[in-house]
């Protein structure tokens, strides 16, 4: 039984970043409900979107370190399409016009 929980203990470690990642991920779900129920409408927010970022950095950090081609590229992809989402947010709401918003 020790050997068992020490396995799972050793790919916990190995694979913080990929489940820090995937709860980030899942927490902006948590979020995007949250903003929805409390605006009574549906709502995809600047946080939810710098949320998805953050998760899909972590994640294509934890597809290069796997090995993994397919998590790599599909998270890079998605971390690339959130940076986007942002960028026309903040374009959008004027925060880019007039130098570093702080």
């Amino acid at each position: 039984m020790q050997a068992v929980w020490d396995t799972v203990r050793q790919a916990l470690a190995e694979e913080t970043v990929g489940f820090l990642g995937g709860a980030i991920f899942f927490g902006s779900w948590l979020l995007q409900a949250w903003q929805s129920k409390r605006a009574g409408t549906a709502v995809v927010s600047q946080s939810f979107f710098v949320l998805r970022a953050l998760a899909s950095a972590l994640l294509t950090v934890e597809g290069i370190r796997s090995g993994s081609v397919s998590i790599t590229l599909l998270m890079g992809s998605t971390l690339l399409l959130m940076l986007y989402n942002i960028w026309l947010i903040r374009r959008r709401d004027g925060a880019g016009a007039a130098g570093p918003v702080g």
